[in-house]
């Protein structure tokens, strides 16, 4: 993956970096080695200009498929509780 990828990544998950990127985007960018091109497209602020740059590389994805079965272990939510046994008040006694 492009140093871009792993920087938007990191401004997505590190609010520390998100503060110096806000303060002073370029010495961040210089900093992890983007490219002119990647610093302008991440200056542009669009995002299809990001995208573009990321157009040919393969991202790898996780798919899971097929029916893993039923579930051998038992189910670990109880039984919904009974309802109390507590009568219901009687307000007409004398």
């Amino acid at each position: 993956m492009s140093k871009l990828f792993y920087l938007l990544t990191d401004l997505a998950l590190d609010t520390n970096k998100q503060s110096i990127f806000i303060n002073n985007p370029c010495s961040l960018m210089d900093e992890v080695g983007l490219s002119e091109a990647e610093q302008t497209a991440m200056m542009s602020k669009e995002s299809t200009k990001i995208a573009a740059l990321f157009a040919d590389e393969l991202v790898q994805l996780a798919i899971t498929s097929g029916d893993p079965g039923p579930d051998p272990l038992p189910d670990p939510d109880p039984f919904p509780p009974s309802p109390p046994d507590d009568p219901k008040p009687d307000f007409n006694h004398s």
